[in-house]
């Protein structure tokens, strides 16, 4: 087989081989990225948290309402990011599960 250029061409490789594969896997590499993501956002939040409340003692008490106020910023912030990927990743590892059996009562 020839071509535009009128060369030899080479027969490309068979296209279900490049299916992703199924499976456990799929289960886990699905899993991977969001759990990750909510732990890294977690961390964040803590370290953040840590962070603001290390600065509690020297403020005054107008200071402390800023910085418990920051802390609320980070929480509101972050915290619906972090929920959003714990979420995705428990779909995730759920996913490649059979669902349990329902017994019929009666």
């Amino acid at each position: 087989m020839q071509d535009v250029a009128g060369m030899v061409g080479v027969s490309g490789r068979n296209r279900w081989m490049r299916a992703r594969p199924m499976g456990e896997r799929r289960r886990v590499a699905s899993f991977v990225a969001p759990a990750l993501a909510a732990t890294v956002v977690t961390a964040l939040i803590l370290h953040l948290l840590t962070e603001l409340a290390l600065f509690l003692p020297l403020a005054d008490p107008l200071g402390a309402v800023s910085v418990l106020g920051g802390m609320a910023a980070v929480l509101v912030t972050l915290l619906p990011f972090t929920v959003l990927w714990a979420r995705r990743a428990q779909r995730a590892w759920s996913a490649g599960w059979p669902a349990p059996e329902r017994r019929r009562m009666g």
